[in-house]
């Protein structure tokens, strides 16, 4: 396993993250096996994967309090990042947050702390430097953030950068490389991205908008009509499975599955230091780390780009998967 330094940090990191909100049963990934996730996240350790990441608001806690019980014991062998709740952002709510995540994750530090989404009723400034205190106090590391736009990376850059920034990145979803992944670049914040699947899309495991079930069909892709989806938007779900069969052609030329050629590409992106990877089985965790050691062509690369322009130029710079319009929650 490729290990790197995270950009102004002492901290060595797996290029694979290994992404814990699918490891517990909630609304977005319907009912998991706790039994097969302990396995794939030991399969993950066995392997050398050893950053992993977390949030207060997956499963409830639920992934927290799951990881807390496989680390025990071991916390020294891990990298761990969480996220404080979009509905907590206020400062006493970080800190509260904050130590929560630590008794059920059993531990008194973590390694990466992250806002998860920036709150209308809390400047962005005043939670982050809630999470600078607990810098200072010990129970973080290091201070990061996810989802952040151009204006709020400018907020907090200008009481102490942020050692990271999490965004959502795939060959279905390139809206971060319009200006914000250039100013990470720019800046020496680290990119950790996820979604390189697309809930699956990108897996290849649907053949139509109709397929997707309503808990993974909230992203802008999809018409506004669908249950869960809030975005407001007309959807393109013509022009996402258009570009699903142009990438699942050029795979079939390549003779490699389209999980694997779109963990490829994320993974070789300029700018992108980590992809926070899910996997449901360790089967799965295995293809993921065989796709990481083996890179695309830059011929490759260039045809999954262009293959891809019509839909990335549809959705157009805005970031935000499930908000659209003035809801979007990147500034």
């Amino acid at each position: 396993m490729k290990t790197l330094q995270l950009p102004g940090t002492d901290l060595t990191v797996s290029q694979l993250c290994f992404g814990c909100w699918g490891i517990t049963s909630d609304f977005h990934w319907g009912e998991r096996d706790e039994n097969l996730a302990i396995a794939t996240i030991e399969a993950a350790i066995d392997a050398g994967v050893q950053f992993f990441d977390t949030a207060a608001a997956y499963g409830d806690g639920a992934s927290e309090t799951l990881l807390g019980k496989l680390f025990a014991g071991r916390r020294d062998k891990v990298v761990l990042a969480s996220k404080v709740r979009a509905d907590r952002m206020r400062p006493e709510q970080v800190i509260e947050n904050c130590e929560e995540s630590l008794r059920r994750l059993q531990t008194d530090y973590l390694d990466l702390y992250q806002t998860h989404w920036t709150s209308p009723d809390t400047p962005l400034e005043e939670s982050w430097g809630a999470l600078l205190r607990l810098q200072e106090q010990g129970k973080i590391r290091h201070a990061g953030c996810c989802n952040l736009g151009i204006h709020d990376i400018q907020s907090v850059a200008s009481i102490g950068k942020p050692v990271t920034n999490q965004l959502p990145y795939n060959l279905l979803w390139r809206a971060i490389e319009h200006e914000i992944l250039p100013a990470c670049r720019e800046q020496g914040i680290g990119v950790l991205v996820y979604s390189p699947l697309m809930h699956g899309l990108l897996a290849d495991k649907y053949r139509s908008a109709s397929e997707v079930p309503d808990g993974r069909a909230r992203s802008r892709h999809f018409t506004t009509q669908r249950p869960l989806a809030r975005h407001g938007e007309p959807g393109c779900e013509s022009e996402t499975f258009a570009a699903i069969d142009a990438i699942r052609e050029i795979c079939s030329q390549l003779h490699r599955t389209m999980a694997d050629v779109a963990l490829a590409w994320v993974a070789g992106q300029p700018g992108v230091d980590c992809a926070i990877v899910g996997a449901s089985s360790p089967e799965q965790l295995t293809q993921n780390l065989e796709t990481l050691a083996n890179p695309l062509e830059q011929e490759v690369v260039e045809r999954l780009n262009q293959v891809t322009q019509s839909l990335s130029e549809t959705l157009g710079a805005n970031p935000d998967m499930w908000d659209g319009g003035q809801k979007a929650r990147f500034r």
